[in-house]
């Protein structure tokens, strides 16, 4: 995995960290951000705003405070937006938010912690031209929804979750152009979507939590692909080739 640049800008207003970082799905969690980032103060959603809007930064990160559609609808003309994060849990976030998206040509990493990722909103995701990373881990989309991502020329990395996900959604998934790693958590997929899983020819890594799958599934999944990376509920499976210890 990457690591991750810091840079500081002073401003008249504040002192604002700029990071850059390939986010990809790795061992574990996620890259550590430094200690002396990680303990720097949040920037409101406003200043981070305004720190896009006039070049200084490239990401937008919010946790301490729940955002709205209302909120997203601001980024309008901020085509130099290029992360977005929205963690706080109970920012709900619908199509009519992300929308307006659509219209930021260097956006492609797209992380939404929060409900209201439904089919309406998953079409709207898929007209974000330059995506290259999705993380929604609270969807609320079916399989339909799901297929429509495939018109995203670049989305390399797919983290998700959703009850009303199946094993046809996982045949959607194999018409993904550009599909290199992939982490499923609580959707209700069999053996099944398993081996459709498996058909995804540049599949790199594959992270399954709370699925339960047979030993059977897995062995067919292992015969197909075995050097495909695999962990289940954050730990190595044990025919991993890439196990190591944590």
């Amino acid at each position: 995995m990457s690591g991750v640049n810091a840079l500081v800008v002073a401003t008249p207003y504040f002192v604002l960290i700029l990071l850059s970082a390939a986010a990809s799905i790795g061992c574990g969690r996620e890259q550590a951000i430094p200690k002396d980032v990680a303990a720097t103060a949040e920037l409101s959603f406003a200043d981070q705003l305004t720190a896009v809007r006039n070049g200084a930064a490239v990401q937008i990160q919010v946790e301490a405070e729940p955002l709205s559609d209302s909120d997203l609808q601001q980024l309008a003309g901020t085509e130099g937006l290029r992360t977005l994060q929205v963690d706080h849990s109970a920012s709900r976030i619908t199509a009519a938010g992300i929308q307006p998206l659509a219209a930021l040509p260097n956006l492609d990493h797209l992380r939404l912690r929060g409900p209201g990722i439904d089919d309406a909103a998953l079409a709207e995701i898929a007209r974000l031209p330059a995506l290259r990373i999705l993380n929604v881990p609270r969807g609320e989309f079916t399989d339909d929804g799901l297929r429509l991502l495939k018109e995203l020329p670049q989305l390399e990395q797919l983290r998700f979750s959703s009850s009303r996900v199946t094993d046809v959604g996982m045949r959607a998934l194999t018409e993904f152009p550009a599909l290199k790693r992939l982490h499923l958590m609580g959707v209700p997929i069999t053996g099944a979507g398993l081996a459709e899983i498996a058909k995804i020819e540049r599949l790199e890594s594959l992270y399954i939590d709370d699925i339960e799958l047979s030993d059977e599934a897995w062995a067919a999944l292992f015969k197909a692909r075995p050097k495909l990376h695999v962990h289940i509920d954050q730990q190595h499976h044990d025919r991993d080739p890439h196990r190591h210890a944590h």
